[in-house]
């Protein structure tokens, strides 16, 4: 997937450059965009029956750790994103964006499935997921009177915090805690997508809509423990598949501009 996007990136600056008149519009422009933040495919999932990794030689059904990887359990969040785009011929623009996307996770079927299992009543607690992304991208654009259509693709880094979780449970005075227990890096991955836009032109102004899908696939690795006193000897590998697909407000600012 990573290699097809880059093969058609490639191809869309070598065509721009070469289609690009010593006339053409040189124009810079500072966009912003926020909105809801949907996930999509496996990220969305939040089957547990599914997600649950057992410990292999346990006698009775006993949770050894849960999968990211098929069931990503995350909720609709928020996205904001700004960029600045330089249109270097009539059609083919590029453009640096940069963004936050922000998505809470579901512990509702974690609780319901955990306590069905052990009979008794745990508590689960979950991080955000909170995806930054910085990517260069290349798009083309249409202008019609007033209204400007764009699409774009981009390719580049993403990084999202630790996916810290942890499931409690108080017996009299003592308290329980299930968790992973090492250190709890930010992982970080080659993140990518599109966006399709359309606006309309206000002066040097331009306010639309925007569409954004972008995706990454972050590894790492879990070793969850019971504290105190438990413990258990294996550290599991597995991976956040982020998709989440954005429909967003648009505001722009053009640098340069000259009326009709």
């Amino acid at each position: 997937m990573t290699k097809h996007l880059l093969s058609i990136l490639l191809f869309i600056l070598y065509s721009g450059f070469s289609l690009a008149q010593s006339n053409s519009p040189k124009k810079f422009s500072l966009s912003l965009s926020a909105g809801p933040a949907i996930p999509v495919g496996a990220f969305a999932k939040k089957d547990m029956e599914n997600a649950v990794i057992y410990f292999p030689d346990s006698s009775i059904p006993n949770m050894a750790s849960i999968s990211k990887s098929n069931n990503g359990f995350a909720q609709v969040g928020f996205s904001f994103h700004g960029a600045l785009n330089y249109k270097f011929s009539n059609h083919f623009y590029t453009f640096l964006r940069a963004g936050i996307t922000s998505n809470s996770i579901s512990v509702g079927e974690m609780d319901d499935f955990v306590n069905k299992l052990y009979g008794v009543e745990w508590r689960f607690s979950h991080a955000n997921n909170n995806l930054f992304t910085i990517t260069p991208g290349l798009g083309y654009t249409l202008q019609k009177a007033n209204w400007e259509y764009r699409a774009g693709i981009f390719l580049g880094y993403g990084q999202i915090n630790y996916p810290y979780y942890e499931m409690v449970r108080v017996v009299g005075n003592e308290r329980l805690k299930w968790a992973h227990s090492g250190p709890r890096p930010n992982l970080q991955s080659l993140a990518s997508g599109g966006t399709l836009q359309v606006s309309r032109e206000i002066g040097r102004f331009n306010i639309g809509l925007e569409m954004l899908f972008q995706q990454a696939d972050f590894k790492y690795s879990i070793f969850p423990k019971t504290s105190p006193g438990g413990s258990q000897s294996e550290t599991y590998d597995d991976t956040i598949r982020a998709r989440i697909l954005t429909l967003g407000l648009l505001f722009s600012y053009n640098f340069s501009y000259s009326k009709k």
